[in-house]
């Protein structure tokens, strides 16, 4: 995703590879984060809430927030001198892990805990054009509507761009 379309104010849901995910900007600890989009309470999706005062992703149905390591940090019902309920694992969101590169945020599609670190040890590609103020490209997103393993094809086909995509690349003349 790239980061000129996310608001660090707001979360943003996203669905990449099957996946419903929401982007937040975590003030705490200066980076994007992205969580599964859906809060441990009531399964209300998390991109309709809203970054509150203190930086956590609060859920827009009964305002549980939430910290950037996906710990629930308070449920607004539970009473002050009750157990800590927010600290049992069920009331914490899937966290993937995550990072920027490029002006990109990357993700890693697995919230389980064993890959944490992944984004240590395997990286995204990099583009070092990408940070070059001098080089000129233009980032978009599209969605389609099939999965990505008829695009994959469809990108490993370039005998179908002559005539699918006429017009917009210069063609071969005719035989």
């Amino acid at each position: 995703m790239p980061v000129c379309d996310l608001d660090k104010r707001a979360p943003v849901g996203k669905k990449v590879l099957g996946l419903d995910v929401v982007v937040w900007w975590d003030k705490n600890d200066n980076e994007w984060k992205v969580f599964d989009d859906r809060c441990p309470h009531r399964l209300a999706p998390l991109s309709e809430g809203r970054i509150d005062q203190r930086g956590r992703l609060q859920c827009v149905y009964h305002g549980w927030c939430f910290g950037g390591s996906g710990d629930c940090k308070l449920i607004p019902q539970a009473p002050l001198d009750g157990p800590p309920v927010h600290t049992f694992m069920k009331a914490c969101v899937g966290v993937y892990p995550s990072t920027v590169q490029n002006g990109i945020v990357w993700f890693w599609p697995n919230t389980d805990p064993q890959y944490k670190d992944i984004l240590t040890k395997k990286k995204p590609p990099y583009v070092p054009e990408l940070d070059d103020p001098s080089f000129s490209f233009t980032m978009f997103n599209r969605d389609i509507p099939y999965g990505y393993e008829v695009l994959i094809e469809n990108l490993m086909d370039p005998a179908h761009v002559p005539y699918a995509h006429h017009g917009i690349l210069q063609a071969t003349q005719p035989r």
